[in-house]
């Protein structure tokens, strides 16, 4: 280190410590402009209507409870196919049967997702109507027009005592796409910082298996990729740039995918097929909205081709909350995830899914100020992972930046540089990405605590930092951040973590350009190949991870290198408990892959 860079260190440290210490005042920095919520107004126009649209029947299930003894059991290494799935839990086909007649008299066609728990009903906007007694009405969001029909959506009773909900119809767009703060890369820095650091890091090398056994990776996203970006990626990498092991599929071809996320997808496919050389992958496209999560989703999951699943996509569990009071979105949502992670953990498919780039408030990027995690990533069916910051040394606007240990990634310890600079006057698209850049972390309030995270310490408990006052429904940052501690309720997310901060982070290739790129929808993708290397050498899926990492997070030989500093090591609120082995902010902590793989295997 320099003279000049020590003492640039040395005053960042002391402007921290000054702002723990300090009195509790609330500065003038004001996101009013920026972070407001907007109402949504009903506005009975005449709707705009396309020819022809679709939706989703999800069924109940049968025998609930010896579904979840069955998935959740930690030792669990054989798993049923779909059609064994639908004969034990999948709604009786005479019923299901029955639903079908009653649109094909309304001239819609039908596809029965294999698992009958989904159905997909789709044809003409009119007939679709008819079917289901409803208008379409407008609501206009900050300008946009968002469709939705104007009452809930039912069945005749006779039908509908089979039914969990209706849901998909509307236009609205809720999946957030993550920004990945990308770095132009010099050509000398390529392979220094290729996934091989990933591997390297977190102990994947011994993974690698000379078999010939193919697994797959299911990608679900929503914007279409270029095969040359991702050959010319990977053989740059030092791997096979022979890209016929992708197939694509878009089930919802009627819905147009959303090329603006074609980054998003480029990167999944770069970094899991980096991991896993020898792994089909299998790239599930629909349009970038609930109802498009939920098919792909379904049809991956009834598809049963993919061993493990990646999603780096996901919508604030706040922003459900706002949704489902507003009427756009099915009260029993987080009902119907649950039921397809299900399906996808009984046919013994691992599903990783990123925990969010905006730390512990993960609504603010759609105006919700209050602590929120997100979901898919919060179904208790799923595998959270979020992101670290590893040890890097780098520079913003000529100011020298030092992380020393790996930590949560977020970008608090950079608010007195972003403060100086009086970022917090900027609009939006620079006020939140630099003050709540962040690994998403916190308590879920739409799924209660599973029972693998009971009696795990650091479940149900936290320390924090408050930077941010949002009493008032604005971020208004203290100028003395006080340590505070508690107790919540809820699925607890992340499970797992893994380094994901932009600064130090991955190559990627995309649109004939090279760049540095992070989040945690980088960290998913990663892990998924992992999950396929395990698959490959144990010759069997290795199913839903959570009940068996958290049984191994209490051994003394644990696979998990628990992140549990209270010092730099914040999400923008949750820090570490000292001395646990699940902290909100980084989970269980990172991974030592082969170390689990003896465990799991």
């Amino acid at each position: 280190m320099t003279k000049r860079n020590y003492w640039i260190y040395i005053f960042f440290t002391i402007t921290i410590l000054f702002c723990l210490q300090n009195s509790h005042l609330v500065t003038n920095v004001y996101a009013k402009n920026n972070i407001k919520t907007e109402k949504i107004k009903n506005n009975p126009s005449t709707v705009p209507q396309q020819s022809k649209s679709s939706f989703l029947v999800a069924m109940k299930i049968k025998h609930q409870n010896s579904l979840n003894t069955y998935i959740l059991n930690k030792n669990n290494k054989k798993f049923i196919s779909t059609k064994q799935f639908s004969n034990r839990y999948g709604q009786d086909k005479n019923n299901i049967y029955k639903i079908k007649r009653y649109f094909y008299k309304y001239h819609l066609k039908v596809k029965v997702y294999r698992g009958n728990l989904i159905l997909k009903v789709y044809g003409s906007i009119k007939n679709i109507q008819k079917a289901l007694k409803f208008k379409f009405i407008n609501l206009n969001k900050s300008g946009v027009n968002v469709i939705k029909p104007n009452h809930k959506l039912t069945l005749p009773k006779r039908y509908q005592k089979n039914i969990i909900d209706i849901i998909g119809l509307t236009n609205y767009d809720g999946i957030d796409h993550k920004d990945h703060n990308g770095n132009n890369v010099s050509d000398s820095d390529l392979k220094s910082n290729s996934p091989q650091k990933f591997i390297n890091r977190y102990n994947v090398s011994p993974l690698s298996d000379n078999s010939k056994r193919k697994t797959s990776i299911g990608i679900i996203s929503f914007g279409d990729f270029s095969k040359a970006d991702v050959g010319t990626y990977w053989r740059k990498m030092g791997t096979s740039g022979n890209t016929s092991r992708i197939k694509v599929y878009n089930h919802d071809a009627d819905t147009a995918i959303d090329n603006n996320s074609s980054d998003e997808t480029t990167m999944d496919l770069e970094q899991a097929g980096f991991v896993n050389p020898k792994a089909n992958l299998n790239l599930y496209l629909s349009s970038p909205t609930i109802s498009g999560l939920l098919t792909s989703l379904s049809d991956a999951v009834s598809d049963n081709k993919s061993d493990t699943l990646s999603l780096s996509w996901g919508i604030s569990e706040s922003e459900i909350k706002r949704e489902i009071k507003l009427g756009i979105l099915s009260k029993k949502y987080s009902q119907i995830i649950n039921l397809i992670l299900e399906q996808a953990a009984a046919q013994g498919i691992s599903v990783f899914n990123s925990s969010g780039d905006n730390g512990a408030y993960d609504g603010i990027s759609s105006g919700v100020t209050s602590l929120s995690v997100e979901s898919p990533s919060s179904s208790p069916y799923i595998t959270s992972v979020g992101a670290t910051s590893i040890p890097v040394d780098y520079s913003i606007n000529g100011q020298r930046i030092r992380i020393n240990k790996e930590r949560a990634w977020s970008n608090d310890f950079l608010y007195p540089y972003f403060n100086k600079l009086k970022l917090y006057e900027a609009n939006s698209s620079i006020f939140i990405p630099s003050y709540f850049a962040g690994t998403g972390g916190g308590f879920s309030k739409l799924n209660s605590v599973p029972a693998y995270q009971k009696n795990i310490k650091g479940v149900g408990s936290y320390n924090a930092i408050k930077y941010w006052d949002m009493s008032s429904g604005y971020a208004q940052q203290y100028t003395a951040p006080s340590l505070v501690s508690g107790e919540n309720s809820g699925r607890n997310v992340p499970d797992i973590v893994a380094n994901g901060d932009p600064q130090s982070g991955y190559t990627v290739y995309h649109n004939n350009k090279w760049s540095i790129s992070g989040g945690t929808s980088i960290v998913a993708p990663q892990i998924a190949g992992v999950d396929s290397l395990m698959v490959a050498k144990a010759k069997h899926r290795m199913g839903l991870w959570n009940p068996k990492i958290y049984s191994y997070s209490t051994s003394h030989n644990s696979p998990f290198n628990p992140i549990d500093s209270i010092n730099d090591n914040s999400n923008i609120y949750y820090v570490g408990q000292p001395g646990k082995p699940y902290n909100q902010a980084t989970g269980l902590g990172t991974v030592n892959y082969y170390k689990l793989y003896k465990e799991m295997k």
